[in-house]
């Protein structure tokens, strides 16, 4: 009998598969260069799936579009594939494919460290730490999407602060880059952008009342909902319009 974790794997491998473009090179954007470093500029066209999974990046290709030499280029690809996001293969470097496994697995350590870290947060947080989540959640609301996505990610990363650990956060942070290229649609539509809103308030809540468990609990539910969001829309995107 199939059980949940199998759909879920089903589905997100079915994803990661649909996305992947078989031995296909890309070397550079729209040949239009860009004056950010490197490192930033890749990382940033993977992360925002300007390259999907499985496309080849090539140095000489990246470095002809940014009129630079290949170094720079090699030195970015070697930090990159060190923080997980690609791969050596022939002829350059691969956007990295990951398993259905390896997915879940990021979702469900994400969810298990921002749990501890919003729960050391209401136990550590400094009277400048929940102003800085105040001010975040009151230019949270009307903003627009591209404003509110940002100040979300902003607002984790306060919580994570507030936590005093630096080791959590660092941890989030190599999560969080690897799981960006699978990030839901759907985070972006106004309906869920209201209820992270009030998740995000009842977390600042816990927090401020200086209960732990409860602060832990609602970050726990708050990630559960993010990733079942995007095994959802994985699903939408594999069963097609019904």
């Amino acid at each position: 009998m199939s059980t949940a974790v199998d759909t879920r794997r089903r589905v997100m491998t079915a994803d990661v598969r649909g996305r992947t473009m078989s031995g296909m090179t890309v070397s550079a954007g729209a040949g239009v260069a860009d004056d950010t470093g490197p490192y930033d500029l890749i990382r940033r066209r993977i992360l925002s799936g300007h390259w999907s999974a499985g496309n080849v990046l090539t140095s000489s290709g990246i470095a002809a579009e940014q009129g630079t030499s290949r170094s720079p280029i090699r030195d970015a690809l070697n930090r990159l594939e060190y923080e997980g996001l690609v791969e050596k293969a022939p002829g350059g470097f691969l956007v990295r494919v990951r398993s259905a496994e390896e997915i879940l697995e990021i979702c469900d350590a994400r969810i298990a460290l921002d749990s501890a870290a919003a729960t050391k947060a209401a136990r550590q947080a400094s009277e400048l730490d929940l102003a800085r989540l105040d001010h975040l959640l009151e230019q949270a609301d009307g903003a627009d999407v591209p404003a509110r996505l940002e100040i979300d990610r902003q607002f984790h990363h306060a919580v994570r602060t507030a936590g005093r650990n630096a080791t959590i956060s660092r941890l989030l942070d190599g999560l969080e880059t690897q799981l960006a290229a699978y990030d839901s649609t759907s985070t972006a539509e106004p309906e869920n952008l209201a209820i992270i809103l009030d998740e995000h308030r009842a977390i600042l809540a816990a927090i401020r009342d200086g209960d732990g468990e409860r602060a832990g609990s609602t970050m726990t539910a708050h990630q559960t909902r993010a990733r079942d969001l995007r095994i959802a829309t994985l699903a939408r995107r594999v069963d097609g319009p019904s």
